[in-house]
């Protein structure tokens, strides 16, 4: 009873972007979902992680977040991925292969590059592809001494592309979602069942919310809709799947729903506005620049107790 406290009554998810950190956090309640008590930001100031941890993890002090567990996700400036055929290597021995084979993706070297990889479940026929994911070996140092300094305990780094899918994984039917997950970056990813199946960076799009309602009339999306049907394309041709009829647009600004009703009508298909989880509405930011966070801190147990 009067022994030292171990553990801790919180979870911390961070999130790093180009220009600041997001930190999350959660209280841990017996028997149900953890509870989202703070979502709070902190610029990155010459890119010093430790210092910008430091301020908030002084910032709330009083919660007392020694031996709190740490997700940490990167968000894309920090990383770079792409599908490539499977090496020929030991799938114990395939993680570390990969940066012998991702010059033509980054100007890292293979010596300063951390990389791995995980699988879709739907691969075009013939195929055997994985997806490769590699972050700079500085950077995630830095990341592992920063959370140790601030007597944390580091469970998992990860990236948004495998964890966005947490947002929709009690949705049955296949759907596609459009992330707005920086200026002029933009992600199509599509689920079925709650697995992500298709992921696509959309190239040649322009900042969507600098559109007025008057130019998306006239037809300002239609190159994101060219590069929407090309995705849509792929999934029932190459992966040979039933036609998606819905789309999710998860892309902020004052536009949004003049963009839906536009896409709707150069698609012919269904699209709806994502909607911040009820849980979540009163911490949320509102931007969707927290969906990345919001999505690490989910389990499915806890998604499921939190509806």
């Amino acid at each position: 009873m009067f022994g030292k406290k171990t553990g801790s009554n919180y979870q911390l998810v961070i999130s790093i972007s180009a220009a600041e950190l997001r930190l999350l956090i959660l209280k841990e309640k017996p028997n149900k979902a953890p509870e989202l008590i703070v979502n709070d930001v902190e610029r990155l100031k010459q890119n010093n992680i430790a210092q910008a941890l430091s301020n908030l993890n002084e910032r709330y002090k009083k919660l007392s977040l020694d031996d709190a567990k740490v997700t940490f996700v990167l968000q894309p400036a920090h990383y770079q991925s792409t599908a490539i055929d499977r090496p020929d290597v030991p799938d114990e021995d395939l993680a570390a292969s990969l940066r012998f084979q991702l010059d033509d993706l980054t100007e890292m070297s293979p010596d300063q590059m951390i990389t791995d990889y995980y699988e879709l479940p739907l691969q075009a026929s013939g195929q055997d592809k994985v997806t490769a994911v590699v972050a700079a070996r500085d950077l995630l140092v830095n990341i592992v001494d920063a959370v140790v300094a601030q007597s944390w305990q580091l469970t998992d780094i990860t990236v948004s592309e495998v964890v966005l899918k947490n947002l929709f994984q009690h949705r049955e039917k296949p759907c596609m979602v459009l992330y707005g997950l920086s200026q002029n970056r933009y992600v199509a990813q599509i689920y079925r069942a709650g697995e992500l199946v298709f992921t696509r960076e959309l190239r040649g799009v322009r900042d969507l919310s600098k559109y007025s309602v008057e130019e998306i009339k006239l037809g300002a999306l239609e190159p994101l809709a060219t590069e929407i049907q090309r995705s849509m394309d792929y999934y029932e041709g190459q992966l040979r799947q039933a036609g998606l009829r819905e789309i999710v647009l998860a892309i902020a600004g004052p536009q949004r729903e003049a963009m839906a009703e536009s896409l709707h009508e150069l698609l012919a298909v269904d699209v709806e506005l994502f909607e911040y989880p009820h849980w979540m509405n009163e911490l949320c930011e509102g931007d969707f620049s927290d969906l990345e966070a919001l999505a690490a801190s989910i389990t499915p147990s806890a998604q499921g107790d939190a509806q």
